[in-house]
């Protein structure tokens, strides 16, 4: 008993001494804007020790004395590592600054593709919008199709609620929320871009190019906005963010209010973040002070947000995770169109009756189930998705509508859309030798209903009901620097269409009807096989080289092509799918603190797209189509304050129109946009006051020629260039507070967007914003 008890005294003693004789690192870690950074990972090297920052981007450690080499690291930020020596007792203050990582090569973590990798292992263009980037360029525009714009490939916004025009490499996207399809290809009506608020998107991922990953609608690639998720650091973190915003041209009746909510944190297993955002927009003003005609526009709009975001952690192998949000944006006005004359006077904004209901996104819910459960047999990984969309968005009142027969003036139509899904997605990793990598495999189940109405009722499109079942596989595969991705996906498409008959009007109230066409419903089917192949090569920083081939299936908006039916039967109306090939090769490049990136794009189809006007009626033309063009983008640090960087984009596109070989017609300007060069400077005067000057460069495009009567065809319009030049300031009061100051249009160009000067139309002839300003005040508790 004697010895026992001597035993446990020495040990005890010896581990008070052990106690006594560690020491104590900690710190804070901020970025270059002195911003506290959460949920950094502090590492200490060759050991198991290690922590993550808290809310105040604070740590400590418990080390015996030694040296010891700390890492620092986060996703977006370029790891640091610091050697330290301690000795016992000591109290040491370790706190880093971490930089930004520019374009974050080989760092930043994807999602889109269906499994977790960095840019280094996918041999094709992608561009990612970290969250503080998606801050500061938000903080010039609220309106998430002018943040994107800076994006390389991305055609500039059009200040409206309409997204035509804003097209990815001369081809249609498929826009997604966490993967959630929001683009309607069935009847596409421009409106899936602005249908979040940046507010609630953590970061936004663009994969250029044709991929059939997410399915029907993605010729030109897919961007995907993903939702933010739980902060790990604290059980409660609030962030409060109050806004106003206006026209420094000419201030009256434009000033907007907006407010943002957000809490998150973690309570045990359970993360959660819930974020709620409203905001009113007044009258825009273009640089003479004119009111900007209230045509599809976004001032005096009430959008309002909702989203919501839980994460429950079973194991730590195993998670559910629940999500919702909703959108609604809506024009509420006193402002109707008065009309210009194409190419000489702009359409503006004047007091008038506005006829119909308010216009705008009526609603736009999204909701998901996530299951994950990871190291399964064979260490394979099982992801499951049941996700919903149910979309609903109005148009302006049209004469086009009018009907004296039932007692109409016009009409005022509206898309509807619903959407349920399924996917399975399994991933197993493999070892042959110096092989090795994974298969991705899974299957997408998806039902899409989707109809174009008008408001008083009448059927426009009729509700088609698409089943789309799709087996797919993903091999990637890892050989020495070498990266090859192959893959494969089986469309398997049923479209319903019920019995209808086509909308009997007179357009634009003229004397000769069109329409009152009785159509024998019935089902279509669509079955490909897409196929995808690439190869990168990541030996070394200075160039590593990439080439891609891909496929992608769409169905050329049916919808359209069933409101305008002058058949009385399905089977007789054309509605083949569209199979589009892209050939791709490019590069990414670091020297020293210089990163550069580049690719080259072919993208073809026998089927084309492309609409066409005929006696005022919108048709597809199939004619084979070949777009093709470049991208090159180069950031540099040049010191620790300043940053700066330059992209430039072009693309061109081309129809076979006689179907021989030869692409002898250029392509319409709503999927072909003009030279784009985007350029910007960083700089940062001091530790807590930061400032961005930007520039783009919209160039010309004129291939078209007028009429004998000197109009232009929709789409053929000539583009003139501008520039437009944007300023973003952010200033830190203390440690959770923040002043931010965006202008837009700082030089106050006076400019028509491209969709204004393409379309042709007096009606649509309207001019962009002139100087705005956006102010804002942001508190972190």
């Amino acid at each position: 008993m004697n010895r026992f008890t001597g035993f446990l005294l020495l040990l005890f003693t010896g581990l008070s001494m052990a106690a006594q004789e560690e020491a104590t690192i900690s710190g804070v870690v901020t970025d270059e804007k002195s911003f506290p950074l959460a949920s950094v990972n502090v590492k200490v090297e060759n050991s198991n020790l290690g922590t993550i920052t808290d809310l105040d981007g604070e740590y400590s450690l418990q080390l015996n004395s030694g040296t010891y080499s700390i890492r620092f690291s986060a996703i977006g930020y370029k790891t640091q590592t610091k050697s330290v020596t301690v000795s016992p007792t000591q109290k040491i203050d370790l706190s880093v600054t971490l930089q930004e990582d520019l374009q974050s090569l080989g760092e930043i973590v994807i999602t889109s593709n269906r499994r977790r990798e960095t840019l280094d292992e996918v041999p094709s263009s992608v561009s990612v919008l970290t969250s503080s980037q998606i801050e500061e360029l938000s903080q010039t525009s609220i309106n998430v199709a002018d943040v994107i714009t800076e994006i390389p490939g991305i055609a500039l916004s059009t200040n409206r609620t309409s997204s035509t025009g804003q097209t990815l490499r001369g081809r249609n996207m498929l826009v997604l929320i966490d993967g959630i399809p929001q683009s309607t290809p069935l009847r596409s009506g421009g409106r899936d871009i602005n249908t979040i608020d940046p507010n609630t998107i953590e970061r936004i991922e663009v994969i250029k190019g044709a991929t059939a990953i997410y399915g029907n609608g993605a010729d030109g690639g897919i961007i995907n906005y993903i939702t933010k998720q739980p902060e790990k650091a604290e059980k409660l973190q609030s962030t409060t963010e109050l806004g106003t915003m206006g026209s420094l041209v000419n201030i009256e009746h434009t000033i907007g209010s907006r407010i943002s909510q957000t809490f998150s944190g973690q309570l045990d297993k359970l993360g959660y973040v819930i974020n709620g955002n409203f905001q009113q927009t007044g009258l825009f003003r273009d640089a003479n002070g004119e009111v900007v005609s209230p045509t599809y526009g976004l001032g005096e709009t009430n959008q309002y947000s909702l989203f919501g975001k839980l994460n429950y952690q079973f194991t730590p192998d195993q998670s559910l995770e629940l999500m919702y949000n909703y959108y609604s944006s809506n024009q509420d006005t006193e402002y109707i169109n008065q009309a210009g004359v194409y190419g000489e006077r702009p359409a503006i904004g004047v007091i008038g009756e506005v006829i119909g209901v308010d216009q705008g996104n009526r609603h736009n819910h999204n909701a998901q189930v996530t299951y994950d459960s990871n190291n399964l047999i064979g260490g394979t990984d099982l992801r499951v998705n049941m996700y919903m969309q149910d979309f609903q968005t109005v148009y302006g009142f049209s004469p086009y509508f009018y009907n004296a027969e039932e007692g109409y003036d016009g009409g005022q139509s509206t898309i509807e859309s619903t959407k349920q899904g399924l996917r399975i997605n399994l991933k197993s990793p493999y070892s042959l030798g110096e092989l090795n990598g994974d298969l991705l495999y899974g299957v997408d189940i998806l039902n899409d209903k989707t109809s174009q109405k008008l408001v008083d009722g009448r059927i426009w499109a009729p509700e088609m009901d698409m089943t789309n079942f799709a087996p797919y596989a993903q091999l990637k595969t890892l050989y020495r620097e070498f990266v090859l991705k192959a893959g494969l996906r089986f469309e398997n498409i049923k479209i319903g269409v019920p019995d209808y008959q086509t909308i009997y009007l007179f357009p634009y109230g003229g004397d000769t009807s069109s329409g009152g066409t009785s159509v024998n419903g019935g089902e279509l089917s669509y079955d490909a096989t897409t196929f995808n192949l690439g190869l990168r090569y990541n030996k070394w920083d200075i160039f590593k080289p990439f080439v891609s081939f891909s496929q992608s299936f769409s169905i050329a908006d049916l919808g359209r092509t069933l409101r305008t039916a002058t058949e009385n039967t399905l089977s007789q109306i054309s509605s083949e799918a569209v199979i589009a090939n892209n050939y791709e090769a490019g590069f990414n490049s670091r020297i020293g603190n210089t990163y550069f990136s580049g690719a080259y794009f072919i993208s073809t189809s026998d089927l084309g797209a492309t609409y066409r006007e005929v006696n005022g009626i919108f048709q597809i033309a199939r004619q084979p189509e070949k777009v093709y063009g470049f991208e090159f983008a180069v950031d540099s640090r040049l010191s620790q304050n300043f940053k700066l960087g330059s992209s430039i984009s072009y693309t061109e596109g081309k129809l076979d129109s006689q179907d021989n070989g030869n692409y002898d017609t250029y392509m319409n300007g709503d999927r072909i946009p003009p030279l784009k060069v985007v350029s910007y400077l960083s700089y940062r005067p001091l530790d807590d006051w930061s400032l961005r000057l930007s520039h783009i460069y919209s160039g010309n495009r004129d291939h078209f020629e007028p009429n004998a009567e000197g109009d232009y065809t929709y789409g053929q319009g000539p583009v003139n260039s501008f520039n437009l030049v944007n300023l973003t300031s952010s200033y830190k009061l203390n440690k959770n507070t923040s002043l931010g100051l965006g202008i837009e249009n700082l030089l106050n160009e006076d400019y028509y967007n491209p969709i204004s000067q393409w379309a042709a139309r007096d009606s649509d002839y309207i001019k962009a914003n002139g100087t705005r300003f956006n102010l804002s005040l942001k508190v972190k508790l």
